[in-house]
């Protein structure tokens, strides 16, 4: 049996090392990624910026959810090698740059296939995956330079793409030099001069990360931070004791009202036993996809409309150094976080201008700045995706966007649904294409969750084709 992987990330990694811990001879893995240096890294642990940690802890790092310390005692084995990046001794309370953690990635995947049965192998192909289309009971892959492969399942691991374009009436402005379109890029800050002043439209944690690597390389100008609520992400506490799971009434499901007021009430009455409010959403977070699907599909809108940004700056949270150094830099009057909308930019002699309407404003203002940095977090809208493999998909049914546009339509088990509204036999995905139908579907701990399952479809499916293939 041939599985093909395409996007080498966090999930089609994580999916690889499952399958070569479990598979029985006979059984090839492709794992396709154009770029080599992001090969068992994808985008967010490959970052070459000089400030990027973790958001959590390396205590909840593990790729492993049995093994729950299996990152800190990694790290802990190689932290000599890190001495210039991390104090020592390590502890599991630190917050450890993602680089590292992608090294962590990179070496479990090694010691899977090091360790893998006799006849199990893995194919690493360095190539773009351009369309995948059905031939009879396999799939054909064409990649860039006229490479094809053949395969029986095929896993899309694409992860994240990049931030969408703002729809501003002078679009001439996103050919700028001014322009950056993807934050997670080493040269968005290339070239800065020490007092250039930037805009980062988004507040999340990409923002964070940008903020910090600008400190770290000494910069000393006016940082604008634009969103439409111009909230910022709440701190990480590392000291927040476990919440007992709680049973969530039926009214809670109903809708995106109930759901908040549910939270709020058992957050207050938390708080009141001793409990930070942290403890609550944590506790709640295996039971994100079931109250997800048992809204209604205008429920899920208004929850997307109304509480999402609420939602989002208390589940993602920063760590409490990046808090602390936001906070000074407000104070010092470096650092602007303005709740507005982006009307307009354009490219000037000098730099850019760009045009904001305040919330609950309507006067219009303009920001000179030197550089704008969209932070407003991966392109969901898979019908807007530039890439050349999800513009395929796309146009021969094998895949459709979900009527929110947060991801595409699959099963529960993250098979593909094709355009007329049935499972792809063999097609799967998992991570950030899933977000429609579980909502929280983009961090480790959800992710190392479908992983390991979908590895055991797979091999499973696989040996049951085997079977009816041999009587046949």
């Amino acid at each position: 049996m041939t599985i093909a992987i395409i996007g080498a990330g966090l999930s089609g990694t994580l999916t690889a090392i499952h399958l070569l811990q479990n598979a029985a001879s006979g059984t090839t893995v492709y794992l396709i990624e154009p770029d080599r240096y992001r090969m068992n890294r994808g985008v967010a642990y490959s970052s070459q910026l000089p400030f990027q940690p973790l958001n959590v802890p390396a205590s909840a790092m593990s790729l492993f959810a049995d093994e729950p310390l299996d990152f800190f005692n990694w790290l802990e084995a190689h932290a000599q090698l890190y001495k210039r990046q991390i104090s020592l001794p390590v502890q599991i309370t630190d917050f450890i740059p993602r680089t590292i953690f992608g090294d962590y990635l990179k070496a479990r995947l090694q010691e899977a296939e090091a360790g893998a049965a006799k006849g199990v192998s893995l194919v690493r192909v360095y190539e773009e995956a351009l369309s995948v289309a059905r031939q009879g009971r396999h799939f054909t892959i064409d990649c860039s330079n006229q490479c094809t492969l053949s395969a029986n399942k095929v896993v899309l691991a694409m992860g994240n793409f990049p931030p969408a374009l703002l729809p501003i009436p002078n679009k001439s402005f996103y050919k700028s030099q001014r322009y950056v379109a993807s934050p997670w890029s080493a040269k968005g800050l290339s070239g800065l001069q020490t007092h250039e002043s930037l805009l980062l439209i988004g507040s999340s944690l990409t923002m964070v990360d940008l903020v910090g690597s600008l400190q770290a390389q000494g910069h000393k100008g006016k940082v604008y931070v634009v969103s439409r609520h111009g909230l910022l992400p709440q701190p990480f506490d590392v000291s927040t004791r476990p919440y007992p799971k709680t049973a969530i009434p039926e009214g809670a499901y109903q809708s995106a009202l109930s759901l908040f007021r549910f939270v709020r009430q058992e957050i207050k009455q938390a708080e009141a036993a001793g409990y930070p409010w942290r403890s609550v959403l944590d506790a709640l977070r295996d039971d994100i996809p079931v109250l997800w699907q048992s809204l209604p599909e205008k429920e899920k809108k208004a929850f997307l409309r109304h509480i999402r940004p609420y939602w989002e700056v208390h589940r993602h949270r920063m760590p409490a150094s990046s808090a602390a150094l936001l906070q000074e830099l407000q104070e010092k009057g470096q650092l602007e976080v303005i709740a507005a909308a982006v009307l307009d930019m354009r490219e000037t002699e000098s730099g850019a201008r760009v045009s904001i309407r305040r919330r609950h404003y309507q006067e219009t203002e303009e920001i000179e700045v030197g550089r704008v940095i969209n932070c407003t977090g991966p392109q969901c809208d898979y019908t807007q995706v530039e890439a050349p493999l999800v513009r395929q998909l796309l146009a021969d049914g094998l895949t459709q966007p979900d009527v929110l546009r947060l991801g595409i339509k699959t099963t529960p088990g993250g098979k593909l649904i094709d355009a007329s509204g049935k499972p792809v036999s063999g097609m799967f995905t998992l991570g950030p294409p899933r977000k429609g139908m579980l909502y929280e579907s983009t961090a480790l701990r959800e992710i190392r969750q479908q992983a390991k399952a979908l590895a055991h479809r797979l091999l499973r499916q696989g040996k049951a084709t085997l079977e009816v293939a041999k009587t046949s």
